[in-house]
């Protein structure tokens, strides 16, 4: 699918723009960090504060009726205009570093095994110490920010990256190619009760029988457990396919 930045720019005033400036992300080591969307090519990378906290983000997933969100704004455009999109890889991410220490990811292929506990927890202290950076980048009132890859905040340096300076045992990003729901990143809480070598607990979100999935498109960020919306273009195709089995039925009745 041919990414459309026209579509995006229009995207602008949905969620983030509603939900107001949080200036700054809560990467979780009082507890409750928030969700935070990262998207890099090897110049440089762009982040934005989701201003959703992970209790937040599962009342929302237990409450009645579908999930559905969408994120956007002016430096997403930015960014991706003049990004190389051959190459750009992006993740969401949110850690909890107090007490039972949580990790909620994107992912496509989970690794043979649940990461360890004590991998898991460093991975933790690894966004804790990347959102710091991070924040120290945001300007006043700001939720998102570009920066270069000599910046701390660059979120495809390998002390990050696509597996949290390889807290993982998995790859956790997307790239534009993850522009759908039947095509997105699934999306995981990994809990780690110690720092031992024990694996950790996996929990695979859903919204009852749905899937959450998280995907990149036209519209910008989206996590969800229904499909998006068909575009007008979709809607065309399937009138005229339509049309044509009408045709064909009459045609053949009238044989």
């Amino acid at each position: 699918m041919k990414f459309s930045l026209k579509t995006l720019a229009a995207a602008v005033t949905l969620a983030v723009a509603a939900a107001g400036a949080n200036a700054a992300i809560d990467a979780g080591a009082s507890g409750n960090g928030e969700l935070f969307f990262n998207v890099w090519d090897a110049n440089g990378s762009y982040t934005l504060d989701l201003n959703v906290s992970i209790d937040s983000f599962e009342s929302a997933l237990a409450a009645s009726g579908a999930f559905s969100q969408l994120w956007s704004d002016t430096k997403l455009v930015s960014f991706l205009g003049t990004a190389d999109q051959t190459s750009l890889q992006w993740n969401v991410v949110a850690a909890d570093g107090d007490g039972v220490a949580r990790l909620l990811t994107t992912f496509s292929t989970l690794g043979s095994s649940n990461i360890r506990n004590n991998a898991g927890t460093n991975a933790v202290g690894t966004i804790g110490q990347f959102a710091t950076a991070v924040n120290t980048e945001l300007a006043a009132g700001a939720d998102s920010v570009i920066v270069t890859n000599v910046n701390p905040a660059y979120a495809g340096a390998d002390s990050f990256g696509n597996k949290i300076n390889n807290g993982l045992n998995f790859s956790n990003s997307g790239t534009l190619a993850t522009d759908s729901y039947a095509d997105g990143l699934s999306f995981l809480r990994a809990t780690m009760a110690n720092s031992t070598s024990a694996r950790s607990v996996y929990n695979v979100y859903a919204d009852g029988a749905d899937s959450v999935k998280v995907w990149l498109d036209g519209s910008g960020l989206h996590m969800s457990s229904v499909a998006a919306v068909p575009e007008p273009s979709e809607y065309a195709l399937l009138l005229a396919g339509l049309g044509m089995i009408g045709f064909m039925a009459r045609r053949n009745k009238r044989a």
